[in-house]
């Protein structure tokens, strides 16, 4: 039988349930060491600030009091006004980012404050009562449209690299110029944790499909890989004689397969560096993508050439099949879900969607203005979106090229897109420093 769930801590669960800037300094400190050794304390403080980030995200009529409610609460703002000669009236807050406000000395119970956040505690207890999953109520509940932006993460100092969903949705890892790898909660915009290096430049950073571990790929030749549930690190490869540009898991999570300036691609053991086998390209190898079934690995180069290996039976020297109708650097790769096609993205400004036994073309995507940096094919294989020089996201039909959303918001190069894992959000990132979390088509 299943058991219920953990209860928070009595003594903390009063300001779990309030937002950072309704708790004192000292509250908001002690808290935060609570919660880096409660595990039970620190899902529920997330539990909260996913349904505030949720309800932040609900149109404006949604948010308004119901009418048998208005008179009260109406009521109870005057005499609040009453009481208080000096309300807050220069407090200002920024829309951008859930924890970007300033802090205000105290409670402001406005309206619309005191119904979120009874809305959210009704909510919280419901969900907690009757054990539901919070992540799929959540998601269904359709409470946003397609393009609706419902995180913005700032905890990068630089442009980023990469970026790639946890496997379950909940966490996304971002990489950028400094190396730095950043862990944070998906919904929230919460950092978990930071990987902080001194190896140049993260190109790439790949999350592997079991969940255990992730890696990254650096400016200095090298290639690491963490556990991450503790954070250690469990190996260092180092077998490249120039900078790692692409990495790649194979989908059983036991190989990983690098590339990068050397012209080479390394394909060896994630967490021992064992039965490498190695590759040889003519250009520097800018993308790697491994089949869905584990037997092909696709790479593309900084020539304008795709290259396909069977990993079991081809010889290294011998690529199986080799695309060439692109005419400049492939920057991006990505594989229909049932592995008969591939997407690649180049900075000839266009995506191409083509057959991986025979190399025909199915389809020319021409939508974007410059360099296409980033495609991803969705798990449920109805769209791809890519993204480019020309700061947007672009999802569309890889069967007809209808575009179903192009997003705008970010104000600079778009260089990674990933959709998550129940393809109800797409998380895009780039040369504004900010990865963004919105609603997909």
């Amino acid at each position: 039988m299943k058991q219920p769930p953990r209860p928070p801590c009595p003594s903390w669960a009063e300001k779990l349930a309030l937002r950072p800037e309704d708790l004192s300094p000292a509250d908001r400190e002690a808290l935060q060491a609570h919660l880096q050794h409660c595990p039970v304390c620190a899902a529920a403080r997330a539990d909260y600030e996913l349904i505030d980030a949720r309800l932040r995200a609900l149109p404006d009529p949604v948010l308004k009091p119901v009418p048998r409610l208005a008179a009260l609460m109406s009521k109870f703002s005057s005499e609040e006004e009453e009481r208080s000669s000096q309300p807050f009236a220069g407090r200002t807050r920024r829309a951008s980012s859930l924890y970007a406000r300033p802090v205000p000395a105290r409670w402001s119970r406005s309206p619309q404050r005191v119904w979120t956040a009874v809305a959210a505690l009704v909510a919280a207890c419901l969900m907690l009562a009757m054990g539901l999953p919070l992540m799929h109520l959540l998601t269904e509940s359709g409470a946003t449209s397609p393009g609706t932006l419902l995180v913005t993460y700032h905890g990068h100092s630089s442009p980023i690299t990469s970026l790639t969903w946890s496997p379950d949705g909940g966490s996304l890892a971002s990489s950028d110029l400094k190396g730095t790898i950043e862990v944070w909660n998906a919904l929230t915009g919460t950092l978990r944790y930071r990987y902080a290096t001194s190896a140049g430049i993260a190109y790439a950073v790949a999350w592997s499909p079991n969940g255990r571990y992730l890696a990254a790929a650096f400016e200095n030749h090298t290639v690491e890989v963490w556990n991450t549930e503790t954070g250690q690190r469990l190996y260092r490869f180092t077998r490249h004689t120039d900078i790692v540009y692409a990495l790649a898991w194979s989908p059983d999570s036991r190989r990983l397969a690098s590339g990068g300036g050397d012209n080479r691609i390394w394909v060896w053991d994630a967490t021992t560096g064992a039965n490498a086998v190695v590759y040889n390209g003519i250009f520097p190898v800018t993308t790697l993508a491994w089949s869905p079934d584990g037997n092909y690995l696709a790479a593309g180069d900084a020539g304008d050439i795709v290259r396909i290996w069977n990993v079991h039976t081809s010889n290294p020297e011998t690529p199986l099949l080799s695309y060439t109708a692109h005419s400049d650097a492939i920057t991006s790769l990505s594989w229909s879900p049932d592995g008969r096609y591939i997407a690649s993205a180049s900075k000839d400004g266009t995506v191409r969607v083509w057959n991986a036994k025979n190399g025909s073309t199915l389809r020319v995507y021409t939508g974007h203005h410059g360099s296409v940096d980033a495609v991803a094919w969705s798990h449920d294989e109805r769209f791809i979106a890519s993204a480019g020089a020309d700061a947007t996201v672009q999802v569309w039909d890889p069967f007809n090229g209808e575009v179903a959303l192009i997003y705008r918001q970010h104000s600079d190069e778009v260089t990674a897109v990933a959709w998550s894992p129940n393809d109800h959000y797409l998380a895009s990132a780039g040369w504004d420093h900010t990865v963004q979390v919105w609603r997909a088509p």
